[in-house]
């Protein structure tokens, strides 16, 4: 059996450490994103969207991919489920792309089962930081309350993205009036975070003040129709949820590695978990690129039928096993 490697100990109140919890999981430097695409204009825009889609969200769900086959705890325990799954999606992404000789409705529900997938793990994360910290609500009523303001209020920022692009005034007129009562679901998150945080929740706190921040800033840009800056926020979120998603799975990786299983792959990989992941990013990154430009619709179709798989996987994954965050400590998933 592979020895287990060593992981150092993860401050208090983080789930890998300040640093990099701060750029890569709660990602504080997403206004960067925002300034460099203003500044350089269309230039500056094309440059972090080609980095995004090709280095950061396309990795993001392959990757989820690998975790199904390096680690086959999770296909041990809903084999079934997890053949069904590819076989429906494959099936049916197959069978449109040859009736219909186009993927637009199954981009329209890539569209809204992503706004879903982006709402619960950012919830996911924001539960595994209460719970590495051991600061949980008072009541499970207030528990209940963080979980659907926090998901509701994501998944309507998203679908109130697509609302923008229709041309029917009745339609507008309900969602500007919405839009300001929505807005009472992160003053009660904010509220309560402050109310009950203590000196080990500060990794918690930036998240989700990070995380509100941007969805914000999102809905303000729709509201008040500024179409470029709604873009340029779309993708800073974009970029921020496939960022902290592989460092979570990198995290989970890791602890996965030391439960000592006999996962031979596994615990080579997470001794060498950051160079795997760049070799990985930047050649699956250079491949897409490539693809795309040579086969374009064979392309999409694959990259629509791993991004059904990864919403699926992604729940399964998380729901089938609590993640481990510590000895003993279970975390709650990622994703639903």
């Amino acid at each position: 059996m592979t020895s287990a490697p060593h992981i150092p100990s993860r401050p208090h109140g983080w789930i890998i450490g300040p640093w990099v919890d701060s750029v890569f999981i709660a990602n504080l430097f997403w206004p960067l994103l925002l300034l460099l695409q203003h500044e350089h204009g269309f230039e500056g825009r094309q440059a972090v969207e080609f980095w995004q889609i090709y280095f950061i969200t396309t990795p993001h769900r392959w990757i989820t991919m690998v975790l199904v086959l390096l680690d086959h705890r999770y296909y041990r325990q809903q084999s079934r489920a997890f053949l069904w799954i590819a076989v429906l999606v494959v099936g049916v992404c197959a069978g449109v792309r040859v009736l219909t000789g186009t993927l637009t409705c199954l981009l329209a529900v890539d569209y809204v089962w992503n706004a879903w997938h982006f709402a619960s793990q950012h919830h996911g994360i924001y539960r595994i930081y209460t719970r590495v910290n051991r600061n949980f609500p008072a009541s499970t009523l207030a528990l209940q309350m963080q979980k659907w303001f926090l998901r509701g209020f994501l998944l309507y920022v998203t679908l109130r993205v697509a609302t923008s692009t229709f041309a029917d005034i009745a339609i507008e007129e309900v969602t500007m009036q919405l839009d300001w009562w929505v807005m009472l679901m992160p003053a009660y998150l904010l509220m309560s975070e402050f109310r009950t945080s203590n000196h080990n929740s500060l990794g918690r706190r930036l998240y989700l003040i990070s995380v509100l921040g941007i969805y914000s800033s999102l809905l303000w840009s729709v509201h008040t129709h500024r179409g470029a800056l709604t873009l340029i926020l779309a993708t800073a979120s974009a970029w921020f949820h496939a960022s902290e998603y592989m460092s979570v799975i990198g995290w989970h990786i890791q602890k996965r590695a030391t439960t000592g299983d006999d996962v031979p792959l596994l615990a080579w990989l997470a001794s060498r978990w950051i160079v795997a992941m760049l070799v990985f990013v930047v050649v699956l990154g250079s491949c897409s690129w490539v693809l795309e430009h040579q086969f374009l619709e064979t392309w999409l179709t694959i990259n629509v039928i791993i991004a059904f798989l990864h919403y699926g996987y992604d729940g399964f994954i998380w729901k089938s096993r609590r993640v481990t965050g510590g000895v003993g400590r279970p975390v709650q998933q990622v994703s639903t």
